[in-house]
């Protein structure tokens, strides 16, 4: 059960990242926060120019992860991926309230893909017990 739940919502972060993806391109546009920062040259401004790439991206990465692999290292680290990106949407969120909720929700996503994962059952490997005469 844990396991579908799992793919569930690997799948809500590969729509996530198409509703980023355009979320952030308009918030360049629109946003007078964010339109302060881009002219400049520091880590920040890059970062923030680098994010239209990165946010929908890491959630591109983490849905696949979620939804190909089935180690537990592989999966926590998709779930950590996606609070990575949460925390990069919160950051750069400004004055928009879509940036916000999908921050949250991602936080969301992140944390109970990781506990799915955390609470996962490995499958037993059934051995053939030998009679011994």
């Amino acid at each position: 059960m844990n396991r579908n739940i799992a793919k569930t919502i690997s799948v809500l972060e590969l729509i996530a990242a198409v509703i980023m993806y355009f979320a952030v391109a308009y918030q360049f546009d629109n946003d007078p926060v964010i339109m302060k920062i881009l002219p400049y040259t520091d880590f920040e401004a890059t970062l923030l120019r680098l994010s239209i790439y990165i946010i929908p991206g890491i959630n591109i990465i983490a849905g696949i992860f979620g939804i190909t692999f089935n180690t537990k290292g592989i999966l926590c680290f998709a779930g950590v991926l996606e609070l990575l990106a949460a925390y990069l949407t919160l950051y750069f969120k400004g004055k928009s309230d879509l940036m916000n909720v999908m921050g949250i929700v991602m936080i969301v996503f992140g944390v109970l893909f990781i506990i799915c994962v955390l609470t996962l059952k490995s499958p037993k490997k059934e051995t053939k017990k030998k009679r011994s005469r």
